[in-house]
């Protein structure tokens, strides 16, 4: 069926309004819960998470679905760019999607529209980033916790004690506790930057969107595999059979490797030919990339090698994201490598040499999260998750004061071209306050008379320096939000018809 012109958008519009309606109620500080229930009806979930509530719809309509997965898609892509901001993407992405259908409506031209508003974009990040403060202590940390987990002490407290313990680079895990306590680990971790998995298929925790392995067989090869030897065959082969002896995850990292062996490993692995297993890839380069598997090796006791598969490695546990691979409690000793690498430093202050140290002598920590009950455990590692994210993404761009007060700070000290910007920089505030069941408009104008910094709290339910009150979001979050918003809304206003 192809449907054109005004009726495809207005189908693809219900289905961002439905998706974006269940999903902004999460925000803030009063933000609702919402209750997911499982497809094959073997339970429920109760989450105030943004991306697992928008992961969860699923809509009838066809044309209308591909509306919603409009919205699935800049929420997915805010939260893998920045961690957190679901909500805040989902929000500013439906705003702007309403108001630029009203304006094509009205005869405003699609092309010049998106011209206009990606202009708008640059100036208003520009601005978030000249807003920005930089994290300088632990009590910067609680209070970008203390918002992203909704405003929950205890989670707050335990992200900044592991902060104070650990150090500001710390690598933080989280899996469920065998008691109803929560508390934390500080473990050794060593973290391989700039390396991640080579295909999405390997990805086995589909919540945070990344591959992890308990006691893992890893395989580091400093080159490139072109095609399927029998060495290469002979690796896999214990992991054709879930009851085999020898059955262990297992991870090869890899300079690179060509698309003919990966998709055939894929479509093994698809087939379930073989189990647990993932291809790792580099996007170091010369030396960075070489200095990074000869650490790794040693972190866990593999050979590193440039011609082949040598000895294999060890960790308690391996997470692989896109873009990140952390050993948790890797085998190796390290010690003498640190000394040496220390001498060597010492002698010629290279800059490589100290942040391969920092990387060294880093620790992770593991957040073992306890509860009575299967749903609380699954709603608290949610919060905490969004806590911890937040905190990493503030750590790299800084942070503003909440509340969406920097949304209306801009809206007030910038000349934007057009009004769906206008109107998406206040719906975020709007949806705060209509989730506290408080009318927006009554507080809007002081906000705006007493300047940068303050908005409305709303534990206190007054205006107040937020800063002060420690009520602060990650800029990161704020501009990946905006970004995703911005560009998802250009592709929404260019459909002309729908095919399904």
């Amino acid at each position: 069926m192809i449907i054109k012109g005004k009726q495809a958008k207005k189908r693809l519009l219900d289905g961002i309004n439905q998706i974006s309606d269940v999903v902004k109620i999460t925000l803030g500080a009063k933000g609702k819960t919402v209750l997911i229930s499982d497809p094959y009806g073997l339970g429920f979930r109760i989450t105030k998470d943004g991306v697992s509530v928008a992961k969860s719809v699923k809509l009838e309509d066809e044309i209308e679905s591909c509306g919603a997965d409009f919205i699935k898609n800049a929420a997915i892509k805010t939260v893998n760019e920045a961690g957190d901001g679901t909500s805040t993407t989902t929000i500013l992405t439906q705003s702007m999607c309403n108001s630029v259908y009203k304006e094509i409506e009205l005869g405003e031209n699609p092309n010049n529209l998106i011209k206009d508003l990606k202009e708008d974009l640059k100036t208003v990040s520009d601005y978030i980033k000249d807003y920005s403060r930089k994290i300088e202590n632990t009590d910067d940390i609680q209070n970008i916790a203390r918002v992203s987990s909704n405003n929950d002490e205890e989670i707050s407290r335990l992200i900044k004690d592991i902060y104070d313990k650990a150090g500001m680079k710390v690598a933080i895990d989280i899996t469920e506790s065998d008691t109803i306590d929560t508390s934390y680990e500080i473990v050794n971790g060593y973290t391989m930057k700039d390396t991640g998995y080579s295909s999405n298929v390997f990805i086995n925790n589909f919540e945070k969107n990344r591959v992890e392995y308990q006691n893992p067989k890893v395989y580091l090869y400093n080159g490139k595999i072109k095609f399927m030897t029998p060495e290469l065959m002979e690796l896999f082969r214990d992991n054709s059979d879930r009851n085999s002896d020898n059955f262990r995850p297992l991870v090869l990292i890899v300079e690179d490797i060509e698309e003919a062996p990966l998709r055939e490993i894929v479509l093994a692995y698809e087939k379930q030919l073989i189990f647990n297993v993932a291809i790792v890839q580099s996007n170091l380069i010369f030396d960075d990339r070489k200095n990074a598997f000869i650490d790794s090796s040693i972190v866990i006791d593999a050979e590193y090698t440039d011609t082949k598969f040598g000895k294999y490695g060890e960790c308690e546990k391996i997470i692989i994201e896109k873009d990140n691979v952390t050993f948790i409690n890797g085998k190796g000793n390290t010690s003498k490598h640190i000394e040496n690498l220390r001498k060597e430093f010492k002698k010629s202050k290279n800059i490589g040499i100290e942040r391969r140290l920092f990387s060294l002598e880093s620790v992770a920590a593991i957040i073992k999260v306890g509860g009575k009950l299967g749903t609380e455990i699954s709603e608290k590692i949610d919060r905490i998750d969004d806590a911890v994210q937040a905190v990493k993404s503030a750590l790299e761009e800084g942070y503003c004061s909440g509340a969406s007060s920097v949304y209306i700070s801009a809206l007030n000290n910038l000349d934007l071209k057009t009004k769906v910007m206008q109107d998406a920089l206040l719906s975020c505030f709007e949806q705060l306050m209509n989730n506290a069941e408080i009318k927006p408009w009554y507080y809007l104008k002081e906000i705006e008379t007493k300047g940068k910094g303050f908005g409305f709290n709303l534990l206190k339910e007054e205006i107040s320096d937020l800063y002060k009150d420690g009520i602060i979001d990650s800029s990161k979050v704020l501009r990946v939000s905006l970004e995703n918003a911005v560009y998802t809304t250009c592709d929404f206003a260019l459909i002309n018809a729908t095919v399904s």
